[in-house]
């Protein structure tokens, strides 16, 4: 699997100088497997990405998008995706949504006339659409899913693509539990309350894991659904994983608040004598997994 980030920031977009590095851009993340395009979430990031998808000259143009959730900077980008209004395309989009409403919804609710000028009818692509849940386990291709339940809103999944032995997990928006009472994670509270989602991620190659806040932003924002970097440095080192990349940051924090994150979470993993590469994640990081 080829690993391309085109959005790593939560909440909004923020585009300036103080965001050059690391990017403005709300999350969207392409997998390329063979000729099979994987896109995890569609916040705005997926703009640009849908312009490349367009101008290349692709044998295949099946394009498979699996939403995490429906929190607006996860999928605001879906209306702007440029092969939705391109015939040589077609697109499933997988997601978790609640008894009231269908997948379809995701983009239906966006574009109604007093938030955007046209309706999803203007689409030229094959559209299609599929719900998810908590344990769903299917293939694209080459590619197995697995879904899991994380500490955020209600349907809020996340993924574990695998291919060839080799295992990406997609965590965004999951807050770690530990002791409520303290901003101070301690790795016996950490394994017994997150249980579930550490043998989720365990041994994989790759975690994508949601780093909204630095401990001293965090202590005004549990219960929001998203992690610190100290207690994601603990998380990744009890599930073992080989790489761990930082991402979904607070729009408010700059890239020099970014590169101060992943200063302290890589030294605390060093710290303990386990070796994970850690880095931050930003737009155009490429990898090979």
């Amino acid at each position: 699997m080829k690993v391309k980030f085109w959005g790593t920031r939560g909440s909004i977009p923020v585009p300036g100088s103080n965001t050059l590095k690391y990017g403005g851009n709300t999350p969207c993340i392409q997998i390329t497997s063979d000729n099979d395009t994987i896109i995890l979430d569609a916040g705005t990031g997926i703009r640009e990405l849908g312009n490349s998808l367009v101008k290349e000259n692709l044998d295949h143009r099946i394009i498979n998008i699996l939403i995490s959730h429906t929190h607006y900077d996860h999928i605001q980008g879906l209306p702007f995706f440029a092969p939705f209004y391109d015939e040589r395309f077609e697109i499933n989009i997988y997601a978790s949504v609640n008894e009231n409403s269908k997948v379809e919804h995701i983009i239906d609710y966006q574009m109604q006339p007093f938030f955007f000028p046209v309706k999803r009818d203007i689409f030229k692509a094959k559209v299609n659409f599929y719900m998810i849940q908590e344990n769903s386990v299917f293939d694209i291709s080459r590619v197995n899913i697995q879904t899991s339940m994380v500490n955020h809103s209600k349907d809020t999944l996340s993924f574990k693509l695998t291919e060839s032995g080799k295992s990406l997990v997609y965590m965004t928006d999951n807050e770690i539990k530990f002791h409520r009472l303290s901003i101070d994670p301690e790795e016996n509270r950490i394994i017994n309350l997150n249980n579930e989602i550490i043998q989720f991620c365990n041994k994989s190659e790759f975690l994508i894991h949601d780093c909204m806040y630095n401990q001293q932003t965090f202590a005004d924002k549990l219960g929001w659904g998203h992690s610190n970097n100290i207690a994601l440095a603990y998380f990744a080192m009890i599930a073992d994983v080989k790489n761990l990349i930082l991402f979904h940051y607070d729009p408010d924090y700059s890239d020099e608040m970014v590169k101060e994150m992943l200063i302290e979470t890589s030294g605390i993993i060093s710290g303990s004598g386990k070796f994970i590469n850690c880095i931050s994640s930003f737009e155009g990081l490429e990898f090979d997994c």
